[in-house]
């Protein structure tokens, strides 16, 4: 599909939207409970009279519990996608119809919500988890059950599962780290950065990849820089004071929670580190951004999205979806959009809405797709994203800088 009718059909689903969820003072369309468990969505757009059977996909997302927030995000999107392709004629000609399971707050929980879906013969593909643990903890049995799932995680231990079926929308944290480094050395002039990371699995692993990448520009990052922390971990004031004490130029963000960053970037800013700053994804998300407040203006960040892009495809989908839900996205919200449209781009390559196989053999051809937060083409390592975003939050704005190949 080309961009212009793909801004045309953006711009028309939304005018066909009622609106049916807002995270912020609305919920998205409340999904059925149906007979095994699973929990549906309505169908309410007009042109679904006119289509000829359904086709059916899930959506794994936290509907309940602690991070109900980014469930609302996903349902919402994956909401937008659904009355978009239905409005436009279904999925060769069939109406999409979605299928919720909910993975609350925790790795069990989501990877039943998964197995629910992998074992529901309806479905034909699904949405995985935003945590890339759970995605790889529900690894085996997608292989098994040979159903194509797209993986919201990022971690490059996804590829390293050699999981045929499991297909990766966001980019790998292996070039995710260089693209900080990259940023952090080439945009903001660190030469003696220090980098503060969670010491679980997602941050060690994205701190060494930052490290490597600053190593490949002539950068050597000694382990006195290095400052790890916990998950639990809510004071970091001793931390910033040894930084403060350092003789560092810069600091480098790296939290796989984004209320956690939000608490970095207000101990940073009460501490008055006058230093540049750049982070991962969770540094410019708009939980980060509404819980530090001020305090996370002037953090950079290499982000998959930010809902103040600037490319057209991006643009166009964040009008649609501030027009049906009176409120902005967030990067959850690129990320689900555009593995429907993935979805409905491997039925259409592989000609079929039931051939399992033939669909995720169809997802090898994928080229130069543009979706709405980065344009996707097949690897081997079956990540289909190819770059991000430089961002820096200004005015509790994360305003896109550039896009970074």
């Amino acid at each position: 599909m080309n961009r212009k009718k793909l801004l045309a059909l953006l711009a028309a689903g939304s005018l066909l939207l009622t609106a049916t969820g807002c995270v912020s003072s609305k919920a998205p369309d409340t999904p059925q409970s149906s007979d095994d468990g699973a929990q549906t969505t309505d169908a309410p757009d007009n042109n679904a009279s006119a289509l000829d059977g359904t086709v059916t996909f899930g959506i794994t997302a936290p509907l309940s519990g602690t991070n109900k927030m980014n469930g609302d995000y996903i349902m919402n999107a994956a909401n937008l996608a659904k009355d978009k392709i239905n409005a436009e004629g279904g999925i060769l000609g069939k109406e999409l119809v979605l299928v919720a399971e909910d993975e609350v707050d925790n790795m069990q929980a989501s990877v039943n919500a998964m197995t629910k879906l992998v074992n529901n013969p309806d479905v034909v593909a699904f949405f995985g988890s935003s945590s890339s643990a759970n995605d790889i903890g529900v690894s085996p049995i997608v292989a098994e059950k040979k159903v194509p799932m797209f993986a919201a995680g990022s971690s490059a231990n996804i590829p390293a599962e050699n999981n045929e079926y499991m297909w990766q929308v966001r980019t790998t944290d292996d070039k995710s780290g260089a693209r900080i480094a990259q940023a952090a050395a080439q945009k903001l002039g660190m030469k003696n950065p220090a980098i503060m990371y969670s010491t679980e699995s997602f941050g060690s692993g994205l701190k060494d990849q930052v490290v490597n990448g600053l190593k490949e520009l002539g950068i050597e990052v000694p382990e006195s820089n290095l400052y790890g922390y916990t998950t639990d971990d809510k004071n970091f004031a001793p931390i910033i004071t040894q930084i403060q004490n350092s003789g560092v130029d810069g600091l480098i963000g790296i939290s796989m929670s984004q209320l956690q960053a939000a608490m970095i970037c207000q101990q940073v800013d009460a501490a008055g580190l006058d230093l540049p700053m750049i982070g991962g994804n969770s540094f410019c998300t708009a939980v980060c951004r509404d819980n530090a407040g001020d305090a996370a203006n002037g953090w950079y960040a290499i982000s998959d999205w930010t809902s103040e892009v600037s490319t057209p495809n991006g643009k166009a989908f964040e009008d649609a979806y501030r027009a049906a839900y009176s409120a902005p996205s967030d990067y959850i919200s690129a990320t689900c959009y555009d593995a429907v449209l993935l979805f409905k781009e491997a039925c259409e390559i592989a000609g079929t809405t039931t051939d399992r196989d033939a669909i995720n053999n169809a997802l090898k051809e994928v080229k130069d797709f543009e979706g709405v937060m980065t344009t996707y083409n097949y690897h081997e390592t079956r990540c289909l994203a190819s770059n991000q975003m430089l961002v820096q939050n200004q005015n509790g704005l994360a305003v896109m800088i550039e896009v970074i190949e």
